[in-house]
């Protein structure tokens, strides 16, 4: 019974295994869209009042705020 248990949870475990793996250009836009997440959050909770579409034009046009 808990051998057989082992075997199925190996089986499931590969299959959402080979359904994780992303390439290089998944892997940078999962990246890009948690650092704009994060600083907006981030910057949400300080008060801060920039917008989501403020934050990505920053992060990713390095543009500074006054």
């Amino acid at each position: 019974m808990l051998k057989k248990l082992l075997q199925q949870i190996d089986e499931l475990k590969k299959v959402i295994n080979n359904k994780r793996v992303l390439n290089e250009a998944e892997q940078e836009n999962l990246k890009k869209y948690f650092a704009i997440s994060l600083t907006y959050s981030s910057n949400a909770l300080e008060g801060n009042s920039l917008t989501i579409s403020e934050i990505k034009v920053i992060l990713e046009d390095g543009i500074s705020v006054g």
